[in-house]
């Protein structure tokens, strides 16, 4: 006969009913801690964290593509140069090598998180949905180039992309893969969707000038390939103004923002300390001592604000970014990027 009272167990005494205010006492605590921690959390995160994790992962997507499209072509560089195994890190010279490169710099350009930091800072200047941003990609920091496009597109913005080909060393240098190349097999792989608009040169004057006649050839062949118009003739003035007008046209009128990413002479112009201006520029005027303004002094003058991803080390150290590192950071878990700035700090893209 089975016995009225609770069973013993390996000779424990039989436990007790819970009395059912203390369950709901444990619940009610239990909720409000799981309460608590997500509003902690929300404090500790940035509130586009979502958007700049999935600028990371693209970015991400884009090495894993840029790799094995410069491995499929022999042209991947050493672990020397390369030591994250990128594919993002070119040739140190061939016929259309322009100048001098600081490798250091182009390596952090190729931190995904770099992609997070810059979409932070443009998510908060609220620039509507589908608003047209001039975009000037420099053959020489790829990391930089592709950085600003997943940037855009992942906040529903639209890049009216120009490529100026000509690059320093160990860019897009070589005559395989090109920055239209990388751009043509990043677009088929589905990681961006931008098209250049148009494609320059590149080089000291911007129009070619100063390259080799296997160089011009070069360039001419993968604007072709690509069918992509290629601006040739004329001054550097002159190409500014036909800039200009090619950006106005493509974005139905002044675009609402320019990311300049990289050193082309259409982007700095050849304004002694151009390249020294700060990541951003909040659409006030640049100065321009001695030279031709190129497109970063000439928007600005619009009032139109301005990222420049050219001054690497400045860059880093101002938006929390590592310098040169090895091996790059794991998404997400840099707090100086993807975090919450401190109390009464400014907004982060005016700083």
């Amino acid at each position: 006969m089975r016995s009225p009272g609770p069973l013993r167990y390996a000779g424990q005494a039989p436990l007790a009913p819970t009395p059912w205010r203390r369950l709901a006492v444990a619940a009610l605590l239990s909720t409000l801690l799981w309460q608590g921690a997500e509003a902690l959390a929300g404090r500790l995160t940035h509130p586009a964290h979502l958007e700049m994790m999935r600028a990371a992962h693209a970015m991400q997507a884009a090495i894993q593509v840029a790799r094995a499209q410069r491995d499929a072509l022999g042209l991947m560089q050493s672990a020397v140069l390369d030591p994250n195994r990128t594919g993002l890190i070119g040739s140190e010279y061939t016929d259309t090598t322009t100048t001098l490169g600081d490798l250091a710099a182009k390596r952090t350009a190729t931190n995904p998180d770099l992609a997070a930091a810059l979409l932070r800072r443009i998510a908060e200047l609220g620039l509507p949905e589908a608003s047209p941003v001039a975009v000037i990609a420099s053959g020489s920091f790829i990391g930089a180039d592709i950085a600003a496009i997943v940037a855009l597109e992942t906040l529903g913005l639209r890049p009216v992309l120009v490529a100026s080909l000509g690059a320093s060393m160990y860019g897009a240098t070589d005559a395989a893969l090109t920055w239209l190349d990388i751009e043509a097999e990043l677009r088929a792989r589905g990681v961006i969707a931008a098209r250049s608009v148009v494609a320059l040169f590149g080089g000291g004057s911007g129009t070619g000038g100063d390259m080799s006649e296997e160089g011009l050839a070069t360039i001419r062949a993968a604007a072709r390939r690509h069918g992509v118009p290629l601006l040739e003739g004329g001054d550097l003035e002159a190409l500014m103004d036909r800039l200009m007008v090619l950006f106005e046209r493509h974005a139905g009128g002044p675009p609402r923002l320019l990311v300049n990413a990289g050193g082309a002479v259409a982007g700095i112009g050849t304004c002694i300390d151009v390249g020294l201006v700060p990541p951003f520029t909040p659409g006030t005027p640049i100065g321009c001592e001695d030279g031709t303004p190129g497109m970063v002094v000439r928007m600005a003058a619009r009032g139109i604000p301005v990222f420049s991803l050219l001054n690497m080390r400045g860059l880093a150290a101002e938006w929390g970014l590592p310098f040169d590192p090895v091996p790059l950071p794991v998404v997400g878990n840099n707090r100086a990027v993807y975090g919450m700035p401190p109390a009464g700090a400014e907004g982060d893209a005016k700083g």
